[in-house]
């Protein structure tokens, strides 16, 4: 009954300890989107595209108040914000999807066997595909998810609505 009783005791403080370590993880990441201006952020990887993030880099794709994306990575420098206004092109689509796009973006994804690979699974990874322009070079970019239920149309549900309310004014 003692021993019970101490590793009892020792689990509670054990979960207290993490409990209060994930308070001050999301306090910190509090405090760093006000002084970011940061309205929304999702972790995402960068497959191809940016020209300052490699391949497989995992990054905070931040949806700033002032009406600008930034690729946020920790100790890199991944250019200046973008503008809302500068997005040519946003779009959340499956693998299913981009093998139908015989395109660039699709070869870009998932290389040479982007023609004959059949999803065997019916649960598909997400890409998020962005356009836009930045000092009059047009760039396009392809991330995908972390994670399999994260879901990048939050992404886009954001974007649409920020523009929507930048073209009001």
């Amino acid at each position: 009954m003692i021993l019970f009783t101490i590793m009892l005791i020792a689990v509670i403080i054990i979960l207290t300890y993490a409990f209060n370590d994930i308070l001050k993880n999301e306090q910190k990441l509090k405090e760093r989107h006000i002084q970011e201006n940061v309205m929304s952020e999702k972790t995402i990887i960068h497959l191809n595209g940016h020209p300052y993030l490699k391949e497989n880099d995992i990054i905070q794709f931040q949806i700033k108040n002032n009406n600008t994306i930034y690729f946020r990575k920790e100790n890199i420098n991944t250019g200046m914000e973008i503008p809302i206004s500068n997005l040519l092109k946003y779009e959340v689509k499956t693998e299913s999807e981009i093998r139908h796009d015989v395109t660039l973006t699709r070869l870009l994804t998932l290389g040479i066997f982007a023609f004959g690979v059949k999803k065997k699974n019916k649960i598909e990874e997400q890409f998020l595909i962005i356009s836009y322009t930045q000092n009059d070079v047009k760039i396009q970019c392809i991330f995908k998810q972390c994670d399999k239920n994260q879901q990048l149309g939050n992404i886009i549900s954001v974007l649409n609505r920020l523009k929507i309310e930048n073209n009001s004014m």
